[in-house]
């Protein structure tokens, strides 16, 4: 591997030959700035792809240092689909400064990830692996993935940074963390769960629009205008997609708001250039020609389980939720309730349960004998999600989850009731949007009869 330290702008960042000695070279390598996306294309991609078949080279790369894109040449000539030009993808790093390469938390994750290019480019070129054959789905999952990194590292900048400066913002992210059952000691960890947090919920909010969108033609292409450089601009424009959902058609789990949501548009121009690029990102694909299997996987490896665990979510071994759900789940229209639902394991599976019951079920049908509580906003917006993407093709797709603590449900003849306005049926509930407007949501169907797990 040949480094090229150069100011000629056609000169490549590094060539990768076949072997030492050799003047064969298989591979070059472009990178960027962190501030760059790793498939830039007219920064990083064309400029590559032009010396990359200029030189006759079989595969080129892409990076800013935190992620890695390997093409195959020929392909991305051919002008074949994205995925088809998609030969490899790898995360290097966290790194947003430069200077800071050299740190071993940098370098050495850098190094790994490089040694598995190598090793791949090695079996590429000697035939003893075939190209692999990158879906869709996984691409959009990297993707995806890699905006997580990158919002969270600004956010938690931000949040630490208002946190020692600002004694409301302080109190409010003290109360948040209490609020999900969580203990706050003001080190670096709860900073990076915030951000993370943060990061999740606005891209999983943007992903579901775009999949509600390919069904609901109600619903506007979610556009961002280019020229935005403010946060403030940036939350109104997003606030009008997602209020438009919960007004006209529901999932008030999955869009209301509370205090960390307000975290994700900071007067930031480079926050809010990585909203647009991820906005960008959904622009490429039309949806309704993915189908909704792929959707569902988008939403169901977007977040990997240690992931999950990191942020509060515990999950019950999958057998044992079936163990209880065939003492408690006895027909197919039998009403279940989790009072701690997390993410909706126990609901998922007690879903399942009743489709190998009888597999003609509508999914309507079964969400509406389906009911989850959690204290936590997080794992109720979850909980949503994992429900309504067993079927996204359905119209009336609203699971019963319920983002309150069960113990402040009352219970009277009629059903559930809120406690604190006990005139009013249990499901009308307030909630905020991103504006800190109050509204009142009311949930689908009564409460009546329901089994406990």
């Amino acid at each position: 591997m040949e480094q090229i330290i150069s100011k000629e702008k056609e000169r490549p960042d590094i060539i990768i030959y076949k072997e030492k000695n050799s003047d064969e070279i298989i591979c070059l390598l472009e990178f960027k700035k962190p501030i760059y996306e790793p498939d830039d294309e007219e920064n990083l991609k064309e400029p590559a792809r032009k010396k990359a078949t200029q030189l006759k080279v079989r595969y080129f790369g892409t990076s800013n240092f935190q992620s890695l894109i390997l093409f195959n040449t020929e392909k991305v000539n051919s002008l074949k689909i994205l995925e088809e030009q998609i030969v490899g993808q790898y995360t290097l790093s966290l790194l947003e400064d430069i200077n800071d390469i050299e740190q071993p938390k940098f370098r050495n994750n850098i190094y790994t990830a490089l040694e598995k290019l190598l090793s791949d480019l090695a079996e590429f070129t000697t035939g003893k692996k075939p190209e692999p054959l990158i879906q869709i789905d996984q691409h959009l999952v990297w993707r995806l993935y890699d905006k997580v990194n990158r919002l969270s590292q600004y956010y938690k900048r931000i949040i630490e940074d208002e946190y020692h400066k600002n004694p409301k913002f302080r109190l409010d992210l003290k109360k948040w963390f209490t609020e999900q059952m969580w203990e706050f000691t003001g080190q670096d960890i709860d900073f990076v769960k915030a951000a993370r947090q943060t990061s999740y919920l606005l891209i999983n909010k943007i992903v579901f629009y775009n999949a509600l969108q390919v069904k609901r033609k109600e619903l506007e292409l979610l556009i961002i205008p280019e020229h935005f450089t403010k946060g403030g601009f940036l939350k109104r424009v997003l606030l009008t997609y997602f209020n438009y959902v919960i007004e006209k058609i529901d999932y008030e789990t999955i869009y209301s708001a509370d205090f960390i949501d307000t975290l994700a548009f900071p007067d930031n121009e480079t926050v809010v250039t990585e909203i647009k690029n991820l906005s960008k990102i959904f622009l490429r694909y039309d949806f309704s020609k993915l189908g909704y299997d792929i959707i569902g996987y988008i939403f169901e490896k977007l977040i990997p389980a240690e992931e999950r665990h990191n942020l509060g979510q515990y999950f019950t071994n999958s057998n044992i939720v079936d163990i209880i759900l065939r003492f408690c789940s006895k027909s197919e229209d039998a009403q279940i309730l989790d009072p701690a639902c997390g993410a909706g394991t126990f609901l998922v599976r007690a879903y399942q349960h009743k489709k190998m019951m009888n597999a003609k079920l509508k999914h309507e049908d079964i969400l509406d004998t389906l009911w989850g509580v959690d204290i936590a906003k997080f794992p109720a917006h979850l909980a949503t999600i994992n429900l309504t993407i067993n079927d996204l093709k359905v119209d009336k797709n609203f699971p019963n989850i319920i983002h309150k603590d069960f113990f402040e449900l009352h219970a009277t003849s009629q059903g559930l009731e809120l406690s604190e306005d006990l005139l009013k049926p249990w499901r009308k509930v307030r909630v905020k949007d991103l504006s800190s407007n109050d509204r009142e949501i009311t949930y689908p169907r009564l409460f009546l009869k329901c089994l406990f797990s």
